[in-house]
């Protein structure tokens, strides 16, 4: 069976690749997305290397190998792979439980967790659990993205003020704001330029690289006024050339206790890529594999962690930038990886004179951007109850901690989708006080005594089964006439479970005890053949429709 999946997988590989079908047509518009989305990358990856706490080269690093590897494994087209502020900020939380920054041990912690990212992504793609993405519900993943931002501009807010602070979420807020007398106000300054140009440029001019014109712009201002002069610290020599290749080595115990946060950062990774991948691949009638895409992450990942980088996630917002200017296939990330491997071997001088505040300000503003305000402002409006789950994992994720607040949020997710399964919507379409207008017509009556029609808007599994069956008893009990027919209208009913199937034979012989035909209508051949196994049908009457219902057990005939 494994091997199977893994044919399949290759298989599907080889289906969809790219490069056997290229354009010499399509290369202008994707040597021009590639050269866009590196302007985008450098700034925000040096941002990110920060974030995870490693030099800031190692986020360029990022975007090199494994975007090449993706490029030739990924099944989707147009999905611009590199560091990612929501999976940095999980590698920093992740990596803190066997090392601390600035430990000897901090850089294999961020490798080794980076391979065995790889290792969950892998077994996911031949497992081919591609369709757990679909098991986070949007507002989840809203909430997931906007508390991942809170952590940000928290961590980073310190930085832009010309201090840092450590410690939990809520020790660093604190501390924020008790050492505000260590501001240095130029550092403050420029950061705070940095962010309002980004923001700025965002909302005004959406298609220019607002990450790299902040940058410029602040370093350039820094540069003018002389850093060492005001106290503005700034990031430093970056080291030239192309990564070298090394296996981080950690004990087996540490490696074991890595295991939560690349399950965490693999669920995420899935998560924010394949809604992405698959919105691309409708828009443009393309094909996609989300299993091969995990494949590709795997490998990609893998690369990465081997050449002093962390992990990689596809970026929704390099993705767009790429496809806004005529980007349409992998050769967007190997432009874009070709452009950072030329900055690292002969430019790397540019950034000697970047402040640290700068590239904080610059996270700061991505994090705000997480924050999807019209987004929750829309699930308010329409679905209450989905705003509070939101709610729940952003305040998990932004104040907790990213790593424990992730698997809080998939938990809310989880339970919120058993909710709404245990109670599913229900009718009552007929009975002796109210009528539904369609099936009066299709019955040709306007009262009817002795029976009851029941519409039930769900599967009845483990889950919901008592549910049904106090629903029926209730309502067997509230008719003020005898009633002699109960009508269940099951075409949404598509499953019952072996537990279901328990509580459905008590509920047949209840009711029936008490003189009234128990008849289910509208039934899948699915669902009667599972009903048979279950030996039920002595027990039940089934029909096609209503109308058959009324005709073969109805109480005296309709009255009309």
């Amino acid at each position: 069976m494994r091997i199977d999946r893994v044919r399949g997988t290759l298989g599907s590989f080889w289906a969809q690749y790219w490069l056997r079908s290229y354009q010499k047509s399509w290369l202008r518009f994707d040597v021009l997305a590639g050269l866009t989305v590196a302007a985008i990358a450098i700034p925000e990856s040096l941002g990110y290397a920060v974030i995870v706490g490693l030099p800031p080269e190692t986020g360029l690093y990022c975007a090199v190998l494994p975007a090449i590897v993706f490029a030739f494994i990924g099944s989707t087209r147009r999905l611009v792979v590199g560091a990612d502020s929501a999976t940095a900020a999980m590698v920093a939380a992740g990596a803190s439980a066997i090392a601390i920054q600035g430990d000897s041990n901090h850089v294999a912690a961020i490798g080794a967790l980076g391979l065995l990212t790889a290792v969950v992504l892998l077994v996911m793609s031949i497992a081919r659990l591609g369709f757990l993405a679909n098991l986070i519900s949007r507002p989840v993943l809203v909430g997931m993205l906007g508390g991942i931002g809170i952590s940000l501009m928290i961590t980073k807010a310190s930085v832009m003020l010309g201090y840092s602070t450590s410690g939990s979420m809520s020790h660093r807020l604190y501390a924020t704001f008790t050492h505000l007398y260590e501001t240095n106000l130029w550092t403050a300054a420029v950061s705070i330029l940095a962010v309002v140009l980004m923001l700025g440029l965002s909302t005004f001019v959406p298609r220019a690289p607002a990450a790299l014109i902040s940058l410029t712009v602040a370093t350039g201002v820094t540069t003018l006024i002389g850093a060492e002069a005001h106290g503005i610290e700034v990031v430093g020599a970056v080291p030239a050339g192309l990564p070298g290749f090394s296996l981080p080595l950690v004990s087996l115990g540490e490696f074991t206790l890595l295991v939560p946060a690349a399950l965490a950062i693999s669920l995420v990774i899935l998560a924010q890529s394949a809604p992405v991948a698959k919105f691309y691949a409708r828009q443009h009638q393309e094909e996609h594999d989300e299993n091969l895409d995990l494949l590709g992450f795997s490998l990609a990942n893998a690369a990465s962690a081997v050449t002093g980088g962390f992990a990689v996630n596809g970026s929704p917002p390099r993705s767009a930038a790429a496809d806004g200017v005529g980007g349409s296939t992998p050769v967007v990330n190997l432009v874009m990886a070709a452009t950072i491997a030329v900055v690292l071997i002969g430019f790397t001088g540019l950034f000697d004179y970047i402040p640290e505040g700068v590239l904080a300000g610059i996270v700061f503003a991505v994090g705000l951007g997480l924050i999807r305000t019209e987004e929750l402002k829309q699930i308010y409006r329409q679905r209450r109850s989905e705003f509070t789950v939101a709610m729940v994992a952003l305040i998990a994720v932004g104040f907790i901690g990213v790593q424990i607040g992730v698997f809080v949020a998939v938990t809310v997710s989880l339970v919120d989708r058993l909710r709404r399964q245990y109670h599913p919507v229900d009718q009552v379409l007929l009975d002796e006080d109210q009528i539904d207008p369609i099936v009066a017509a299709r019955l040709g009556v306007t009262h009817v005594d002795g029976a009851i029609v029941y519409r039930f808007g769900g599967p009845i599994l483990f889950e919901n089964a008592d549910w049904f069956a106090e629903r029926v008893r209730e309502l067997l009990k509230q008719a003020m006439t005898p009633v002699t027919l109960f009508v269940v209208d099951c075409r949404a009913v598509d499953d019952i479970d072996f537990t279901a199937s328990g509580v459905l034979e008590d509920l047949c012989l209840d009711v029936s005890s008490q003189g009234v035909h128990f008849v289910l209508t509208e039934v899948s051949p699915e669902v009667q053949e599972l009903l048979t196994e279950y030996d039920l049908s002595r027990h039940l009457h089934f029909t096609a429709d209503i109308e058959i219902a009324f005709a073969q057990f109805g109480p005296g005939g309709p009255q009309s």
